[in-house]
C-alpha cells in the first residue's frame, strides 16, 4: 500500500469511527427519550432507534470494507439491544 493509499485508508477510518460515534450519542439520546410520558417523542424516539439500526449496519459494512484495505480485521461489532429498566425503588416496594 502506497503512502497515499494508507493515508486514504486511516481517513476513511476516522470518518466512520466518528459517524460510529455520532449513531451511538443519537440512538443512547433515543433511548433516554423512551422515558418520556409524551407519546409524539416516545414515537419518534422508536422511529430514530430503527433508523440508527439501519446506519449502523452500513457502517459495519465500511468497517469490513476497511479492515480489507488496511489488511486487518475489524472489532467485532456490538449488537444494540434494547432493555426496559425498572427503578430499585420501584422493585423493593414489590417484596
Amino acid at each position: 500500500m502506497t503512502a497515499k493509499e494508507a493515508q486514504l485508508t486511516e481517513l476513511l477510518s476516522l470518518s466512520t469511527r466518528t459517524l460510529t460515534h455520532l449513531t451511538a450519542a443519537i440512538t443512547a439520546m433515543s433511548f433516554e427519550l423512551l422515558n418520556t410520558q409524551d407519546n409524539a417523542v416516545n414515537a419518534t424516539a422508536h422511529k430514530m432507534i430503527e433508523r440508527m439500526l439501519a446506519i449502523n449496519s452500513e457502517l459495519d459494512q465500511q468497517w469490513q470494507l476497511l479492515g480489507q484495505l488496511a489488511g486487518t480485521q475489524p472489532e467485532p461489532s456490538n449488537a444494540l439491544e434494547q432493555v426496559v429498566l425498572q427503578s430499585l425503588e420501584t422493585v423493593g416496594t414489590e417484596v
